[in-house]
């Protein structure tokens, strides 16, 4: 009657252990896609970081003027 006990839970874990795995070309493709999300995401900030130098020389510029002009 122990073995059953100890049977029945050994037997579990390995029917639950031994399941099928997922094949390595769908983790991979799962991975490069998000790789080139945040290649892109970087990309993109990357532009928004220059324009807002940009932005903000002018802006220095215009206030270097504007006390001159005091």
């Amino acid at each position: 009657m122990k073995r059953s006990f100890y049977l029945v839970p050994v037997l579990g874990l390995l029917l639950a252990c031994s399941g099928s795995k997922q094949p390595s070309e769908t983790s991979s493709e799962v991975v490069q896609e998000q790789i080139e999300a945040i290649e892109t995401s970087v990309q993109q900030l990357d532009e928004t970081i220059q324009s807002l130098d940009k932005e903000m020389e002018q802006t220095q510029s215009e206030i270097d003027s504007l006390l001159n002009n005091l």
